[in-house]
């Protein structure tokens, strides 16, 4: 029996994001308005003025205008504009290897939603739990760090042990059913 082909659906944690507050805090920090973004396998300089902020990325230059939006007791939030002329500010901009763009005009998708069965996504937030926890899949949980909230802790625990049941819930049910057929 042949599998259907799906189409490719790009994900959104692959593609490098460009996100404004983070930006703003690394030139807060260093006191110069160049900032090196490094993930991993994409490394680039990006240089942020008072309303624009230019990247070079795919060995091509690209300049994101910044929009100051009015919020309550008078505030100002600065958003990115989304260089495709969509409608909209955000607060990241995504490079998916083409260009820079929001994630509505370049189609990215959680890793999460495109899971095909609940088991997956359980799967997925246990791993994601695990890393806000401090440890690595396949390893016991870590103890509390310090400086860190026990109530806070202690309802991630929680919530792990709850995903860990409903994984391997779905695991032994799946496993009966093997059985059975066999």
């Amino acid at each position: 029996m042949r599998k259907a082909k799906v189409a490719r659906v790009p994900i959104l944690e692959n593609a490098f994001e460009l996100n404004l507050p983070k930006l703003m805090r690394a030139v807060k920090a260093t006191g110069d308005c160049r900032v090196v973004l490094d993930d991993g396998n994409v490394r680039t300089v990006a240089v942020l003025a008072e309303t624009r902020l230019a990247i070079f990325l795919g060995g091509r230059h690209w300049v994101v205008d910044i929009v100051p939006i009015q919020c309550l007791e008078d505030r100002v939030r600065p958003l990115l504009r989304c260089p495709r002329a969509h409608e909209g500010n955000f607060q990241s901009l995504y490079w998916s290897g083409t260009e820079v763009a929001c994630r509505a005009c370049l189609g990215l998708r959680y890793r999460s939603t495109l899971a095909a069965t609940s088991t997956d996504r359980a799967r997925l937030a246990r791993y994601k739990l695990m890393a806000k926890l401090g440890g690595q899949p396949g390893t016991e949980v870590a103890y509390r760090q310090a400086g860190k909230w026990r109530r806070r802790h202690q309802r991630l625990i929680g919530r792990f042990e709850f995903l860990s049941r409903t994984h391997y819930a779905a695991i032994r049910a799946w496993l009966d059913g093997v059985r059975t057929i066999e």
